[in-house]
């Protein structure tokens, strides 16, 4: 009898071991088609969630009137926003016309008295800039050169239309600790 006993407990053993390699194919298949799902669903929620983010940054600078132009401050930090490639080309722009030093077509203007003088449409001009750090200071200077103004802004040369020079002039900076109000 003690044959037949092990026999049938052995026939036992060996029918469940298939039926836990069953279980543990379908346990896994379960888990897989588990993750694909929330993988399939994650994508959309982390682009909305994208898209809610940028919209808070968008949102989270406001405009203040600053010498008649308006700027655009981090409402937490209160750090002012970075110029954008369109600011930095109308910044471009405009100090690219006061820093001209081209001489075509101004003309010399001889007086009765025996004087020349010429109108200088707006060129040779000498341009006071400023910039606020991000430690609140002020930095200033005076720039005569396009590539001075392109170097003080940090902006690309290119856009005051002219090829940086490798011995061009620094402008003399001058840093001024930012007034702060007490409120």
């Amino acid at each position: 009898m003690k044959k037949r006993n092990k026999q049938k407990r052995n026939t036992g053993k060996r029918h469940r071991w298939p039926l836990l390699i069953g279980l543990a194919i379908v346990v896994l298949a379960v888990a897989a088609i588990t993750v694909i799902s929330r993988q399939s669903t994650a994508a959309p929620k982390a682009k909305a969630l994208a898209s809610a983010v940028q919209a808070v940054n968008n949102k989270r600078y406001v405009t203040v009137k600053v010498g008649g132009r308006d700027v655009q401050v981090d409402s937490q930090t209160g750090q002012i926003r970075p110029l954008t490639p369109e600011e930095a080309q109308q910044l471009a722009d405009g100090l690219k016309k006061l820093l001209n030093k081209s001489t075509d077509g101004l003309v010399q203007e001889h007086r009765p008295d025996g004087s020349v003088s010429m109108d200088l449409q707006g060129r040779f001009q000498n341009v006071v800039v400023a910039r606020t750090e991000a430690d609140g200071t002020v930095t200033q200077s005076c720039v005569d050169e396009p590539e001075q103004a392109a170097k003080f802004f940090g902006i690309d040369p290119a856009l005051m239309g002219v090829e940086p020079k490798a011995n061009s002039s620094s402008p003399q900076i001058q840093r001024t600790p930012a007034k702060r109000s007490l409120q």
